[in-house]
């Protein structure tokens, strides 16, 4: 495996990887009661003679003697899949951040916003988004903390996901007092246009019905997977996700640990509390014999009555 690192003055320098059998990089994240948990083997970088092929000048360099029109065709499409891999790459960091900031602060209640019209134009709607956060902050007396993706559906129209903290009972509207679960759609619908869209409280499956309540962990997932679901059709320079200003996702911690098999990896790594429930966990292994392994837990959900749940103390 390869990568190209660009040193301070500029100049880029290529560097091959070489995966090592019995050593893993260990990477945990926690908060809120949540737990996410990864290894995979450490990588040994070492300095390559190759020249980067970073310009056409210097890919020519290592292709001598080869017709000048293949060498550039070739250039252009190893170039497009580097550039489709960085953005790939992106999504899923945005991805990672929008799921921690979810569980870190306990936004567990799930909205979908929707256009009846056909309305296509990503900006547009992010346009009309950012004005209905703002008056749902007036709405709810500027208490409104919110993460969100935006995905475009099969029709063509765009549509936003929300995690938020579970809506109060009531809002207020141009002074009187609303049902919270009537606020989100009044509001969209004032900015759209009557009967152009509603907000659906608890969010909706693929064929119209209402999704049942969701873990804080399933939701976060929920709501991030759109994220890297949609990086293709999301333009290069645009946020791939929106939130609360000041918020941040937790760091994670790092260590390396030596002479472990993969099965002895697992059982050092696997952690689940008294209290807490796996929510998922995989193995994968890529083309260069790379093996990981992925553990998220979090604390356990009970119904409460009325249709509220929570975590178990």
């Amino acid at each position: 495996m390869q990568r190209i690192v660009r040193l301070p003055d500029g100049e880029r320098v290529v560097y091959e990887g070489v995966v090592i059998p019995d050593a893993w990089v260990v990477r945990t994240r926690e908060a809120n009661g949540h737990r996410e948990v990864s290894f995979a083997n450490a990588v040994e970088w070492t300095e390559s003679e190759e020249k980067p092929k970073w310009l056409l000048e210097d890919y020519q360099e290592n292709w001598p003697g080869t017709n000048l029109s293949l060498i550039e065709e070739k250039f252009e499409k190893e170039r497009l899949e580097r550039q489709e891999r960085a953005r790939e790459k992106s999504a899923q960091r945005a991805k990672t951040r929008c799921r921690w900031i979810i569980k870190a602060q306990g936004l567990n209640e799930l909205l979908t916003i929707t256009y009846r019209e056909n309305q296509e134009d990503r900006e547009l709607c992010k346009k009309h988004f950012k004005e209905w956060v703002r008056r749902m902050k007036v709405a709810l007396g500027g208490d409104f903390i919110y993460c969100a993706s935006f995905e475009k559906q099969e029709r063509g129209a765009m549509h936003v996901h929300v995690a938020c903290h579970k809506l109060p009972a009531h809002g207020v509207r141009k002074g009187e007092k609303i049902k919270a679960w009537k606020l989100g759609t009044e509001i969209w619908r004032s900015i759209v246009g009557a009967d152009n869209g509603l907000c659906f409280v608890g969010g909706k499956t693929k064929n119209g019905g209402y999704r049942r309540n969701l873990s804080l962990a399933k939701l976060a997932a929920y709501v991030s997977k759109y994220i890297l679901k949609d990086f293709h059709d999301a333009p290069k320079e645009s946020n791939r996700y929106s939130r609360s200003n000041g918020l941040t996702p937790p760091d994670s911690v790092a260590q390396t640990y030596y002479g472990l098999s993969f099965g002895e990896m697992m059982d050092a790594v696997f952690t689940c509390a008294d209290g807490d429930v796996i929510v998922s966990h995989r193995i994968s292994e890529n083309v260069f014999k790379e093996r990981r392994y992925w553990l998220v837990t979090e604390p356990q959900l009970i119904y409460t009555g009325g249709g509220d749940y929570a975590y178990a103390a």
